[in-house]
């Protein structure tokens, strides 16, 4: 682990920050049929943004060289009795969200003993971690090498808003993106975080 964070520093890493109204992705999991968590509708919702920006999808290749992955394969930063462990979720982009659900139940279950294989934890090709669920507002975290980005969500919290002219009270989440900049410049990471807060903000409208 101490090995693969050093080779995750050595990327030139830089963050984009945005702020979620979480008042619709909260509705939008309320009226599903089955309980999902956050964190499962957040995967779906950056695979499906990835899918419109494959660069986020990319990889360096130790060298001068920077690799397409054709394949969306979400890592989900979990902490395990083995410590961070980032299982993979293949093709992410091309699963119903009730399978995604499926899937982070496994690793929900299997996190408790760290009981990953390799090949549960090999082959992601970007990252999300999510601390919502303890008190942390806002954090960044590391790019996982290869990978060129990572997506790190704090907790929701009750602010007060506009809307329509008047002040309300709402929830909002801020997400932090890290970027490799040697594969990702600041537009196209500032566009893809746009086009991710607006899809979660119009979930099923």
């Amino acid at each position: 682990m101490g090995k693969q964070m050093i080779k995750s520093w050595e990327a030139p890493q830089f963050t984009h920050f945005s702020v979620v109204n979480c008042e619709q992705m909260a509705a939008y999991r309320k009226s599903l049929p089955f309980k999902v968590s956050y964190t499962t509708i957040l995967i779906k919702a950056v695979a499906d943004t990835i899918a419109e920006y494959p660069v986020m999808n990319a990889s360096w290749d130790d060298g001068t060289v920077i690799i397409q992955n054709e394949t969306i394969n979400m890592g989900v930063a979990v902490d395990t009795k083995r410590g961070l462990l980032v299982p993979v979720i293949r093709d992410a982009d091309k699963l119903p969200l009730e399978e995604i659900h499926r899937c982070m139940e496994d690793i929900k279950n299997r996190s408790g003993k760290g009981n990953f294989t390799m090949n549960d934890l090999s082959g992601g090709t970007f990252v999300v971690s999510n601390l919502g669920m303890f008190n942390i507002s806002t954090f960044t975290a590391i790019v996982n090498a290869p990978n060129s980005a990572i997506i790190s969500v704090g907790k929701m919290e009750e602010v007060p808003l506009v809307k329509d002219g008047e002040i309300v009270i709402g929830k909002t989440m801020t997400i932090a993106l890290n970027m490799d900049h040697r594969v990702i410049d600041g537009a196209t990471g500032a566009k893809f975080l746009t086009a991710l807060v607006e899809r979660l903000e119009t979930l099923n409208e």
